[in-house]
């Protein structure tokens, strides 16, 4: 159950690459998707196509589901009404799961027979065959909680866009590695207490990937890696790969300003790309509140070259940040202003579960909204609510 955007087509890359592991692993495999944010998702109709997939699978069926911020309450619901009409075992995944504290899971979750922290693909796949789950992440109720995740080899998953898991779109989304270098303290990327060893996928499949999304003429690719550049070599690699095929699409990357060179610059000569900054604050106490640090003179010298090239770019700033007033929100969106940013854009800040911030609210006085499904921080010891509605306001002038 996904919260999609328009830009991103229809398969959750996560619930696709689980599925393509199962299929390369001969497991018989089944996908059931639905977004929780369209207008016409019905929980009770998305229970009756689960519930003739199970049906199809027959006895000994597994059914994953993949537990988010925005769908906690529907999966639960979910899972109750499965089981009081079917006798399935039920695996738990995602964020939600692999963020919660170790011990607090049965709790929150009565219902579910297995958990899996952290990547997911090989963790289904094991149990699928009944195998050893030694190193998978998985939890099983009623023995110790160790708080593990999975952090499996990345080079030899199989691509769910080469084995026909995902159907070509205009849009689709795409990723080359995982996990980032970065602990800022509102995000779940930062791997609290296991930073990805594996990091990479294989190079000859994101190859066969690139030629793949050329050949069906993939308008949009919206490419998931928190820190498209972190390993430049690699970035520059997957490039080149780009324009010897001949895509065309156009490219969005998330990259970080103070890591940009003029070797990253010259390799996007010939490519459709607009680059994504999630500078988040221009504010230095504000940065250094959420550990995100930004180093402004590396920021500007990085606009100068970017508007230098014509290079399309946008930049993401936060409201409701630990420190953060009315005032300061307005510097940082002038600040942006003031250097010809193409496009701002303004996120309120979500206190997302296992993050350091989501431990400190206390500490900073934070107060969620509780009517919508996500929640957001709309008030704290340095805004009012007041405030926030007019953060609000400026945030979708932009």
């Amino acid at each position: 159950m996904d919260w999609q955007r328009p830009e991103d087509g229809k398969t959750s890359l996560g619930i696709a690459s689980i599925a393509a592991a199962l299929k390369g692993a001969g497991a018989c495999v089944s996908v059931v998707e639905d977004a929780v944010n369209d207008a016409q998702f019905d929980l009770e109709h998305l229970l009756q196509r689960l519930l003739r997939a199970v049906d199809k699978a027959g006895p000994g069926c597994l059914v994953g589901l993949g537990v988010y911020v925005w769908n906690d309450g529907e999966v639960c619901w979910l899972i109750k009404a499965l089981r009081r009409q079917r006798h399935v075992e039920v695996v738990l995944g995602g964020p939600q799961i692999s963020y919660m504290p170790a011990g607090e899971l049965e709790e929150a979750y009565p219902q579910a027979d297995f958990f899996v922290r952290g990547q997911g693909e090989m963790a289904m796949v094991q149990l699928a065959k009944q195998a050893d789950l030694d190193g998978c992440g998985v939890h099983i109720p009623g023995t110790p909680d160790m708080g593990l995740k999975a952090d499996h080899e990345l080079m030899r998953l199989p691509s769910p866009f080469l084995n026909g898991v995902i159907e070509p779109a205009a849009n689709m989304r795409w990723e080359t590695q995982r996990g980032c270098p970065f602990k800022c303290s509102f995000c779940q990327h930062r791997e609290p207490g296991n930073r990805l060893k594996n990091e990479l996928l294989g190079k000859n499949r994101l190859d066969l990937e690139v030629q793949w999304f050329a050949q069906h003429s993939v308008r949009r690719i919206s490419v998931l890696d928190p820190i498209f550049h972190a390993k430049p070599a690699w970035a520059i690699e997957r490039l080149h790969a780009i324009q010897r095929a001949g895509l065309r699409a156009h490219l969005a990357l998330q990259c970080r300003f103070e890591m940009i060179t003029d070797e990253f610059l010259d390799a996007l000569a010939g490519v459709n790309v607009t680059l994504e900054f999630g500078l988040q604050t221009a504010i230095t106490a504000e940065g250094v509140a959420i550990d995100r640090p930004n180093n402004m003179a590396k920021v500007d010298t990085a606009i100068r070259k970017l508007h230098e090239r014509a290079i399309d770019f946008e930049v993401s700033l936060i409201f409701g940040l630990p420190l953060q007033t009315l005032e300061s929100f307005r510097q940082s969106v002038s600040w942006c202003r003031e250097r010809h940013v193409p496009r701002i854009k303004a996120w309120p800040l979500m206190l997302l579960r296992g993050t350091p911030l989501y431990k400190e609210k206390a500490k900073y006085g934070f107060k969620e909204s509780t009517d919508l499904r996500i929640p957001l921080v709309i008030a704290s010891n340095s805004f009012s609510e007041d405030d926030y509605a007019a953060m609000q306001q400026l945030a979708a002038t932009l």
